[in-house]
């Protein structure tokens, strides 16, 4: 009987948020679409637009053939909707589909039609339209630009917008992206993740793909290491040497009270290290498999 009532409020939940439990699933917004108006083929946008159909023609979206696309042969009206209204008004922007007129979530609905599966499958929980950003910010596709319609390439393309993050990359510490050995995409995945569009499911997990040597287990562990790189690291660039939020000995002082002059056995031999950096005698802060604490007598307080 004690089990059945502690079932009911598990059911209860259930009923209300459905079998994904409390996960975050926006709904999308309504495909916009062009009341009244029927497909009229591509050839009736030529006249007006030649220009932009002969960069058309040399793009993917072109190139697709029926049996890979099951609305190929509509051509433009695939995005930009039907155009008998645009045609009969003589080109009133009102009449079709122009995505500087929809809003980020409008046009990206468009995209979403077709890309329905990887990357785009997190593109509506995205950090990026969750902020007004949508897929024609990056992508263009009238246009023969960088692979996969990206009108600039990566990293240039995100700096246009996360500008700090571009100065961060220009202090002494950083990850290598402005020598081209890596890219914003490398850890992060533009297109959406549960994790704040990062490649992997946690900070750690992440950078123990490239840093493994730190990932253990260690029979003595740094709490910071386990719980989050982040804690000690800035990813983006830092003046501190190994991209460390703050240069030692001030970083370790902020958990760490430091060693003081214990009256049985005098001052600490690595007092003066304070000065420097906790790191000439704590060699392997992520983690060791031996003691930090030197031998009785050697001026350590135990």
């Amino acid at each position: 009987m004690k089990l059945h009532k502690a079932i009911i409020p598990v059911l209860l939940l259930y009923s209300i948020f459905g079998c994904k439990g409390l996960q975050y699933a926006p709904q999308s917004p309504q495909l916009p679409v062009i009341s009244g108006a029927i497909y009229t083929g591509t050839d009736s946008c030529i006249p007006c637009h030649d220009d932009i159909y002969r960069q058309y023609k040399k793009t993917v979206h072109y190139r697709l053939a029926p049996s890979e696309f099951k609305w190929a042969e509509r051509g433009c009206e695939t995005c930009h909707g039907p155009g008998s209204l645009h045609v009969k008004s003589k080109g009133a922007p009102q009449d079709i589909l122009s995505f500087s007129r929809l809003s980020p979530q409008e046009s990206s609905e468009i995209c979403l039609q077709c890309h329905t599966g990887p990357p785009t499958l997190n593109w509506r929980a995205n950090m990026h339209i969750q902020n007004g950003v949508g897929c024609n910010e990056c992508h263009k596709s009238h246009k023969v630009t960088s692979a996969k319609m990206v009108y600039l390439g990566d990293p240039t393309i995100c700096f246009t917008c996360h500008q700090e993050k571009k100065a961060q990359g220009s202090l002494p510490s950083h990850h290598p992206v402005n020598e081209g050995k890596m890219t914003c995409g490398s850890c992060h995945n533009v297109h959406g993740t549960e994790n704040h569009n990062l490649q992997n499911n946690t900070i750690n997990d992440l950078c123990l793909e490239c840093h493994a040597e730190y990932k253990g287990p260690f029979v003595y562990e740094h709490a910071p290491v386990v719980e989050d790189c982040s804690i000690c690291h800035e990813p983006h660039g830092t003046i501190a040497n190994n991209l460390l939020v703050q240069n030692q000995p001030f970083l370790c002082l902020r958990c760490h009270t430091g060693h003081r002059e214990n009256p049985k056995t005098g001052p600490h031999p690595s007092v003066s290290a304070l000065l420097t950096s906790c790191t000439q005698c704590h060699s392997s802060p992520h983690g060791s498999d031996l003691p930090s604490q030197l031998p009785p007598g050697k001026g350590l307080t135990r």
